[in-house]
């Protein structure tokens, strides 16, 4: 069974490095299994800088799948890698608000769970990075509260199946759970 462990806290705060430096201990020279959300074709010239960053502090022996939405499938996809790194939630959720086929009534809890299930029944642990949203100012648009209220919610569902929790704030990680 898969081990959770869900790495959260504010934008740059170090989630990513974190998640790196303990899947390189974890797999001790094993591949890894990098699931990476972010969309390239958005037109936004920072995070495309912010990816090309990301990529190039990560091993080029890395197994990389960039669904964005298609984090499950590459979740359960075989393959022999010790360990899993999905960065980032914070991204899915943005994607998963933007399909067309998204209930405003119903959310995504049923995605979410259907997450945390594959998260549970993998072959190898998995790192799990979100950014946490209940700090900051609450957002002036509907879509912005659809947001943090659909991210904030997947965050707890996330948090609570995991087995470790860990708060990063300003580079030092604090563990929570």
């Amino acid at each position: 069974m898969g081990a959770i462990h869900l790495i959260t806290g504010g934008v740059k705060s170090g989630k990513s490095r974190f998640a790196l430096e303990l899947a390189n201990e974890r797999a001790a020279g094993s591949p890894v299994r990098c699931i990476a959300t972010a969309r390239r074709d958005t037109g936004d010239d920072s995070l495309d800088r912010r990816i090309d960053k990301h990529v190039s502090e990560r091993p080029a022996t890395w197994t990389l799948f960039e669904p964005p939405t298609g984090v499950i499938e590459a979740l359960n996809t075989a393959g022999s890698e010790a360990i899993a790194i999905l960065d980032c939630v914070t991204l899915w959720i943005g994607d998963l608000l933007s399909e067309p086929e998204y209930d405003y009534e119903r959310g995504i809890a049923d995605r979410v769970s259907e997450l945390i299930e594959v998260l549970q029944a993998a072959e190898r642990p998995t790192l799990v990075i979100t950014n946490e949203v209940g700090s900051g100012i609450a957002p002036p648009t509907v879509i912005g509260n659809d947001f943090a209220d659909e991210l904030g919610s997947a965050n707890r569902l996330i948090a609570d199946a995991a087995d470790r929790v860990t708060l990063l704030v300003a580079g030092q990680p604090l563990r929570i759970k």
